[in-house]
């Protein structure tokens, strides 16, 4: 199933599910069918998290209720829930991030080739785990929302990633059991400031400034009896012109491992957002390609479908904004 978060002008961020090109209001549909039907539906939340936290009961919930949904539509039934129609045009509603707010975000490294590629050094402490930064959650962005350019950086880059959503929390998951935890993937462009990343990075702490300003997830929530997570395939096109193509094989940590590690003595709640880091060649500091203002930047992983962002204008900033010493980075390139 391909899970959404999107929203109608009076609304606010609905759970969909996509069923063939149109997004299904899920809990309209419960409602329509059981009104329409007679039907005995549970009710669904109307809330990503919410779902993800009712586990597999709403899960099953949800796939009945789309079967149920399809064969309405194959007898040309096309249910109401009160006089709301429960499908809609992609071009009708805005798309959102799947969890436009995760309560929390962790980014590993699990690709060592995206770390060599981009000329970093592989710790020895990759061989024994996944190695992470926090993201800042309040600056999450979703499709074709604008990739915002911070006025103290001069080279933005995107990261081409996928990683999953914790369905059921946990604490002291074992591997075994942690793909009982997995509610689903989805695409996440982990956009950095390359410069000042480095520029920060240098003191052995962060990153900071050079990833808190933008972070793109979506463009919808693939569940995992969908998707093998060792075998999407990967590509990242810019204005059109394909920069990158990879794929999700060659990581040292599988989802699983990243979620026991991730809940080795601390809890993990529904809705937390775990990425298992950038493909090889994802990015553009491995390429030496830089991204500009006005730029459409496409990721795309099949079977969860195509992240599409435009790189927005450098941001204006007033007089006075920063600190005097602050007078630009060096620019970042990989070291081979």
């Amino acid at each position: 199933m391909r899970l959404v978060t999107f929203q109608n002008s009076d609304r606010s961020p609905r759970l969909g599910a996509l069923l063939d090109d149109r997004i299904v209001d899920l809990a309209d549909a419960a409602d329509a069918l059981n009104e329409r039907q007679g039907a005995e539906f549970a009710r669904l939340p109307d809330d990503m998290v919410d779902f993800f936290a009712a586990g597999d009961g709403a899960l099953h919930a949800a796939q009945d209720v789309l079967g149920a949904v399809a064969d309405a539509i194959a007898r040309g039934d096309e249910l109401l829930s009160g006089e709301r129609p429960i499908r809609h045009s992609a071009s009708d509603v805005r798309l959102c991030a799947p969890v436009p707010r995760p309560p929390r975000i962790r980014d590993y490294l699990t690709y060592e080739a995206h770390a060599t590629g981009s000329g970093l050094p592989v710790p020895e402490a990759f061989r024994s785990v996944p190695i992470c930064y926090e993201c800042n959650t309040s600056t999450i962005l979703g499709p074709d929302d604008p990739i915002a350019w911070p006025a103290y950086s001069r080279q933005l880059d995107f990261e081409l990633e996928v990683g999953f959503f914790v369905g059921r929390g946990g604490r002291n998951i074992s591997v075994d059991d942690a793909p009982a935890h997995i509610a689903g993937v989805t695409i996440f462009n982990d956009v950095s400031a390359r410069d000042i990343q480095f520029y920060e990075m240098s003191l052995g702490i962060g990153p900071s400034k050079g990833k808190s300003f933008a972070t793109v997830m979506g463009p919808c929530v693939v569940t995992m009896d969908e998707v093998d997570e060792f075998a999407i395939e990967c590509s990242v096109r810019v204005n059109g012109e394909t920069w990158s193509k990879a794929d999700t094989a060659g990581r040292r940590y599988s989802f699983a491992e990243v979620l026991a590690w991730a809940s080795y003595c601390e809890s993990v709640q529904p809705g937390e957002f775990l990425a298992v880091g950038t493909v090889a060649g994802g990015c553009g500091l491995e390429l030496d390609r830089w991204i500009a203002p006005g730029d459409v930047v496409e990721l795309e992983a099949s079977g969860i479908g195509v992240l599409r962002n435009v790189v927005d204008q450098p941001e204006q900033v007033p007089d006075g904004a920063g600190i005097p010493s602050y007078t630009g980075a060096p620019r970042a390139a990989a070291k081979h």
